[in-house]
């Protein structure tokens, strides 16, 4: 529990000021989210894109420093490519 407690903060914290690697790759999760069946366009009250899956809001989701933090493995991918271009194991 206080490990998704964690990344739920992380994730809020590189969101507020990302840098250009974190911005790219929270792009390029963003967008396997919009094309999604679990893709939530907007929260009843507030309006958010959302995750129907892990009920997470994508602005901040998408931030996340957790490699595969997509509950249905969507990122993968993705990440794998991008961690092995940038010859990198971090978010951070």
């Amino acid at each position: 529990m206080f490990d998704k407690i964690k990344e739920i903060a992380q994730s809020w914290i590189i969101a507020s000021n990302p840098t250009v690697r974190q911005k790219e790759l929270a792009q390029q999760r963003y967008n396997i989210c919009v094309g999604c069946k679990y893709y939530g366009e907007a929260r009843p009250i507030t309006g958010e894109e959302y995750c129907i899956d892990c009920l997470c809001p994508l602005d901040k989701k998408v931030f996340s420093p957790k490699i595969d933090a997509c509950p249905r493995h969507f990122w993968l991918q993705i990440e794998e490519e991008y961690f092995k271009e940038k010859n990198t194991k971090t978010l951070l």
